[in-house]
């Protein structure tokens, strides 16, 4: 078993003259219902249609506890239990405090046994290096020349990729170039499409 990892630039670092970073798990595919039903199916006696139904019943009854209020434990996995928001800023404690409440997610905290099989994996650092490097304010530059030199256009998701930044960094990035007048949304909010502002790459 291995692990690849890359590293991140923090969020918070983008306006530090010390840029730091923090490593993060590649991710090498996703496992669904049906791969784990076939690999249990092979070490176990039970069926492919076995495992897949014991798997759905599981889900069923952790949703049933979990929303009486357990945590659920899984033996050599770990803990579940809910977790829960506030909608609006709460001021006073008092008994009308329905609908200021909701769910927000479910923590999961990994059993001993899983942890120790977790610290055994061998770890490497990955080849692919997708966005350990974000690019300086005059690379950026360079590339957005480059790109408008062939194209009208740009998208959130070209800009990301062009630049190598993680989706937050992208966005945030976009919205400086916007606020200096270099950039603007031709398109909605919601779908936002971006040209150069006249005066600036090469337009």
């Amino acid at each position: 078993m291995s692990l690849l990892y890359e590293f991140y630039r923090n969020p918070q670092s983008d306006k530090d003259e010390e840029r730091k970073y923090h490593p993060r798990v590649v991710t090498t595919g996703r496992v669904d219902t049906e791969q784990l039903a076939r690999d249990i199916q092979q070490s176990c006696s039970l069926t492919r249609s076995d495992v897949k139904g014991m798997l759905a019943a599981l889900a069923d009854k952790m949703a049933q506890y979990l929303s009486e209020g357990k945590r659920v434990y899984l033996e050599d996995i770990g803990y579940f239990k809910v977790n829960l928001e506030c909608n609006q800023e709460v001021t006073e404690i008092d008994d009308k405090g329905v609908g200021k409440v909701s769910f927000k997610s479910i923590s999961f905290r990994a059993d001993e046994r899983l942890k120790k099989v977790m610290k055994r994996t061998k770890i490497y650092r990955s080849n692919l290096k997708p966005h350990s490097m974000p690019m300086s304010s005059e690379e950026i530059e360079v590339k957005l020349t480059e790109h408008f030199a062939t194209n009208a256009f740009i998208t959130r998701r070209e800009f990301q990729f062009l630049c190598h930044l993680l989706k937050p960094t992208a966005c945030r990035v976009i919205k400086r170039l916007v606020e200096e007048g270099k950039l603007k949304n031709i398109a909605s909010a919601h779908s936002p499409v971006y040209m150069p502002v006249e005066g600036h790459y090469g337009k």
